[in-house]
């Protein structure tokens, strides 16, 4: 009865310490026989179902538990060892991972803020100019016939002579004078055409006169550039070119063979100009070309 009564607290004992040999002394039980490494010791395994190493043959009685006797497991079960299913391959298929958290963006470089500018858009090839067509030369307002060109440059064999002439102005003249230059119908159609300042002067004293021509007979006078003449001359230039004596003066007659112009043409050379042209066609060479005349005076 003392065996009985101590058993179930042993028991519990043993469930709760297992193999604690203190224990099993302090409740007077012998301790169970070592079992070594022999051949069988891991033949069956845990899971065999073969009970243990009995206690000697004074146990007690079978209808009682054995003091020493260990607790047997439970097939299958995971007390104390390994059960049937640890290794079973039919055991449950793992659950799947999670997949890996996203990774967070790569810090941006030290001194780069926000997105980077856009790409500047593609510059077209610039498309080349087309070239322009030169714009055909403006014909003149009008052409001089040759025999025009050959009547107002006949050559006479007259030389040239920076001396006015005194008297008999009506005779063949030089087709070249000192200090100023010979200019031609054509020529001359063109500048006033085209606007050039002109200062026109008709010394013939006649009815009818150039474009813009001013009036001034007494210009031709023979005589000497040192007389009064040149002097009333001189102060009648510079108040009709506001003293420009750089301003060109054009003097003509009536035909090359009048020398009234070539006179005129001395005198302005002598008060200081330095563009003096002698129209030696005159009026003539000029109502010959078909060109415009006015009344003297207007």
């Amino acid at each position: 009865m003392a065996c009985n009564s101590v058993a179930p607290a042993v028991g519990v004992v043993l469930r709760r310490a297992a193999g604690s040999a203190a224990l099993m002394l302090a409740t007077g039980l012998a301790a169970p026989a070592e079992t070594g490494f022999d051949a069988g010791s891991f033949e069956g395994g845990f899971d065999s179902g073969a009970p243990a190493a009995t206690a000697p043959a004074t146990a007690p009685a079978a209808s009682a538990p054995a003091a020493n006797a260990p607790e047997t497991p439970a097939p299958g079960s995971d007390f104390g060892g390994f059960g049937d299913g640890s290794f079973d391959p039919g055991a449950a298929t793992p659950a799947p991972q999670p997949p890996p958290p996203p990774q967070p963006p790569a810090p941006p470089l030290p001194g780069v803020t926000g997105q980077p500018p856009p790409l500047p858009p593609p510059v077209p090839a610039p498309t080349p100019a087309p070239t322009p067509t030169p714009a055909p030369p403006n014909p003149p307002a009008f052409s001089v016939s040759p025999d025009i060109a050959a009547f107002e440059m006949r050559d006479f064999g007259v030389a040239a002579t920076g001396q006015l002439r005194p008297g008999e102005f009506h005779a063949q003249t030089p087709t070249t004078i000192p200090g100023a230059q010979v200019v031609t119908t054509q020529a001359l159609a063109e500048a006033m055409n085209n606007g050039v300042k002109l200062v026109v002067i008709d010394v013939l004293g006649g009815n009818y006169a150039l474009p813009g021509a001013l009036m001034a007979p007494g210009l031709s006078a023979g005589g000497s550039i040192t007389d009064r003449t040149q002097q009333q001359a001189t102060q009648w230039l510079g108040q009709i070119t506001g003293g420009d004596r750089a301003v060109p003066v054009v003097v003509y007659c009536s035909d090359p063979m009048c020398w009234l112009s070539y006179n005129g043409a001395l005198r302005v050379v002598a008060a200081g100009y330095g563009n003096v042209y002698w129209y030696r066609g005159g009026l003539k060479a000029w109502q010959m070309a078909g060109l415009p005349t006015y009344p003297s005076g207007f």
